[in-house]
């Protein structure tokens, strides 16, 4: 379905914003504090990307998903300090054709890069290497058995919120490096510059 985005569809898409109010008060407050935070813990300049070409980023997430709260406002963030970043939201739960299952399921936040005339480039999935790195180590002490679910989901938060910076750095880090090779492959290929 990646491959299907089109620039009419792109445009029905939501801004933040638009997103937030969408969730529940806590959803709407949680999405809120984490979008002011990046403001605080990182510099603008730690946000830019040197691109050379413009891109569209479709971002499929929910307003319940934790991973979509903490993640989306990065997200936008990198966004909104890139002049040839055009990003655009969709609830997954309206739009559930949007993402492709991963490991026999849905895994949300999921940033979909095309370039400026919709071919599709490349994706960064729902966390990080440094926080799938994280709930490796909580799950290696913990497990994930259902009477442990509410335990683990908790420690893994706990730890999460002290590391939080670090893996708002490596969201940051990870999506540039994605770009970049996105500008690359944009460089390098003759369909995308015609």
């Amino acid at each position: 379905m990646m491959d299907q985005i089109t620039k009419e569809f792109f445009q029905t898409g939501q801004s933040f914003e638009d997103f937030v109010k969408e969730g529940t008060p806590d959803e709407q407050k949680r999405s809120q504090r984490y979008y002011d935070k990046s403001a605080k813990d990182i510099t603008p300049e730690e946000y830019k990307i040197d691109l050379v070409f413009p891109v569209n980023i479709v971002i499929a997430a929910t307003t319940w998903c934790w991973d979509s709260q903490t993640n989306v406002p990065i997200l936008v963030r990198i966004a909104e300090h890139n002049p040839k970043i055009n990003l655009i939201i969709f609830n997954k739960d309206r739009f559930p054709f949007i993402i492709d299952r991963i490991n026999n399921g849905e895994k949300v936040p999921q940033a979909l890069i095309y370039s400026k005339d919709f071919y599709y480039l490349d994706r960064w999935v729902e966390r990080t290497t440094y926080a799938y790195k994280l709930f490796a180590e909580v799950y290696e002490e913990l497990g994930w058995d259902k009477e442990k679910k509410n335990e683990f989901i908790k420690e893994y938060r706990k730890r999460y919120l002290k590391q939080h910076k670090e893996i708002n750095l490596a969201v940051i880090e990870e999506i540039k490096s994605i770009l970049k090779r996105t500008d690359a492959v944009q460089a390098s290929t003759m369909r995308l510059q015609e």
